[in-house]
């Protein structure tokens, strides 16, 4: 399995209490590519909320670990930091979870436990089974499952996945892109779902 993104644009850790623009503070991060260098950069939490503009000033890549030094240029607060931090969730959050997600019907999942692997008309159209990040399956169930008798989310493991997982632009952000039939015993669970008095799908708690 392996994944076609490196968020190098995003230093994320919890360490920074408070900033000053103009500062300059080390960083250390493991399991880490090279940062960009010549163009912008952000520092947001581990949970994406975004903190500020930076510039990387050094960096040295050994072994496993990157260490380097940046400078803050300039700080988000408030209506601007929401905004930013929601940009960030909606186009990288996914990229850093264990999961991805698949929504499907009871029927073909149960013919693609039989066969032991999914395999959906996409591959031969577009080369790629499509997936989802959390956060995107109530739009995408909206969009395309409301007509779907007894539709389910398939939770996958991204580790388990043979085939090569992309995570690709499309509407709404980066989404994950499996590169061959999906084999099922990276299926860890399946939530069955619903629509809801309005005719809508709210997906929470999977």
């Amino acid at each position: 399995m392996g994944l076609s993104l490196t968020i190098n644009s995003v230093l994320r850790s919890d360490h920074y209490s408070s900033l000053e623009v103009g500062q300059i503070y080390n960083f250390e991060k493991t399991a880490c590519s090279s940062f960009f260098t010549n163009t912008p950069l952000w520092l947001a939490h581990n949970d994406w909320t975004a903190r500020a503009e930076i510039s990387i000033i050094s960096q040295t890549l050994a072994g496993n670990t990157l260490t380097g030094q940046f400078r803050v240029d300039y700080i988000y607060r408030d209506d601007e930091q929401e905004a930013v931090t929601a940009l960030f969730i909606r186009m990288y959050a996914g990229i850093s979870e264990n999961y991805i997600y698949l929504l499907s019907s009871k029927e073909e999942y149960q013919q693609a436990q039989q066969n032991g692997q999914l395999v959906r008309d996409s591959l031969a159209e577009e080369g790629f089974i499509h997936g989802a990040p959390k956060h995107q399956l109530t739009r995408i169930a909206n969009k395309y499952y409301t007509q779907t008798p007894e539709p389910l989310v398939m939770v996958v493991d991204k580790s388990l996945v043979t085939n090569e997982i992309k995570w690709e632009p499309a509407t709404g952000g980066l989404y994950p892109h499996i590169y061959g039939p999906l084999n099922m015993n990276a299926v860890v669970r399946t939530v069955p779902v619903a629509l809801s008095e309005t005719g809508c799908f709210d997906i929470k708690n999977i």
